[in-house]
């Protein structure tokens, strides 16, 4: 099996493994520290964006640790995901362009949608809404999901091609 057109897609899937990895650690030793700063952003905009009702506060709070959670699961899961796709393709003897694209595009948004998720989870409780949190980083989501989903979408074709269109005999 050749890596020589998967390798930076590779990379990036492992990236986003590692980032999603890393986050779970984060759980188990810093919990409170992150639920602290999240607590923090949301307190140093309680009147100006909570109109000081703190139960307003407490909800995006709650679901901007959601976020954390989010964000690390999607980074493990679509990383390893991402890490089947350019093994597969690279297995089976994709042509170039398509192992580099699609292990690449996989790699990439792997990666981006876990950074999404993280930086809607920490933008949130300044901004008083995930909402607004999604929306000021959605560029992010759009093109990591995007990227993801035409690597699935290239990945699907070519496999049908293979398989059904043009399958190669054995002698």
């Amino acid at each position: 099996m050749e890596f020589t057109h998967i390798k930076i897609g590779m990379v990036l899937a492992l990236m986003a493994v590692l980032f999603g990895g890393s986050l779970g650690l984060g759980f188990g030793c810093c919990e409170h520290s992150i639920k602290s700063l999240i607590k923090e952003k949301a307190a140093n905009v309680l009147t100006e964006k909570y109109e000081g009702k703190q139960e307003l506060a407490d909800k995006v709070i709650k679901k901007s640790w959601v976020y954390v959670k989010r964000a690390h699961f999607h980074s493990q899961t679509m990383g390893v995901i991402a890490i089947v796709f350019s093994l597969l393709i690279a297995w089976l003897k994709f042509p170039p362009q398509a192992q580099f694209g699609i292990s690449f595009l996989s790699g990439l948004g792997s990666l981006g949608y876990g950074f999404f998720w993280l930086f809607s989870a920490l933008l949130a409780p300044g901004l008083g809404s995930t909402g607004a949190a999604k929306e000021a980083v959605e560029l992010i989501a759009l093109g990591s999901a995007g990227s993801f989903y035409i690597a699935t979408l290239g990945l699907f074709g070519f496999l049908i091609h293979k398989m059904f269109i043009k399958p190669q005999t054995v002698e």
